[in-house]
């Protein structure tokens, strides 16, 4: 349901790091396009964000959020909906269907994907899913069988070694039998009780290919500090890996 008066949010109040981008990659011409019509005067459609009562999430018009980033343009004109960042998700996987940039065929991938791989939504029936992302039906059935070809996909007889699929789609085999032990420490030590870390934190972010607005992408979701702490980490690590110690 759309809203005859959208309102107006600041780019700030939007987070775009929540799995709601929709798409494989932004493209950077059709933002440049949508920036000089904004440019313009033109009035294009509101983005679509849903608000939890704490955070807005975007889940339609990422290269109209990024034509505004571009413009330096601090505001969006937005369709708020109540909801939750799942209901952002869900509705952004039939994004674009019908309006904006038409989708490739690794968009509708990635939408098909996001439903077949959660919990929830995988239980739902081919069609409801196919509903949901605006494809042909055949296309999600295809997309489950080959997960659950990935699955099922036998084990070595050894228990030691364990074979699996590639994303090329070729078999491998992995040795276990190393898994979990110390490199200096006998097969009969007892292994080192290890005091459990929380969870780091997963930024999740579909980043633009032009550096320039990834790294706005990631001030806008992520702040300054973080950004400034992620620079430092950078020129530590390339230089680590330019001295051969990565």
């Amino acid at each position: 349901m759309t809203t005859d008066n959208p309102q107006t949010l600041r780019l700030d109040q939007i987070r775009i790091d929540g799995g709601t981008q929709p798409r494989v990659a932004i493209d950077e011409q059709v933002v440049a396009e949508y920036a000089e019509q904004y440019s313009n005067g033109v009035d294009l459609k509101p983005v679509i964000v849903f608000f939890d009562g704490a955070t807005y999430w975007l889940a339609d018009g990422f290269h109209r959020y990024w034509a505004n980033k571009k413009i330096d343009c601090e505001y969006v004109f937005a369709d708020v909906r109540q909801g939750t960042q799942r209901d952002a998700i869900l509705h952004s996987v039939g994004a674009n269907a019908t309006h904006g940039l038409r989708r490739t065929h690794a968009d509708k991938r990635k939408a098909v994907l996001t439903l077949l791989e959660d919990d929830e939504w995988s239980k739902w029936s081919d069609s409801d899913i196919a509903r949901q992302c605006c494809v042909n039906q055949s296309t999600v059935t295809r997309h489950r069988t080959s997960l659950m070809q990935n699955i099922s996909e036998p084990r070595s007889t050894d228990s030691s070694r364990r074979t699996y699929k590639t994303k090329h789609g070729t078999v491998a085999t992995m040795n276990t039998a190393k898994i979990g032990r110390h490199r200096n420490r006998g097969p009969d030590s007892p292994n080192p009780v290890r005091q459990p870390r929380p969870a780091l934190a997963q930024t999740n972010l579909n980043l633009p290919h032009d550096p320039a607005y990834g790294a706005r992408a990631i001030v806008a979701a992520m702040g300054v500090d973080y950004a400034r702490q992620l620079i430092d980490s950078l020129t530590s690590y390339l230089q680590e890996k330019k001295e051969g110690a990565v």
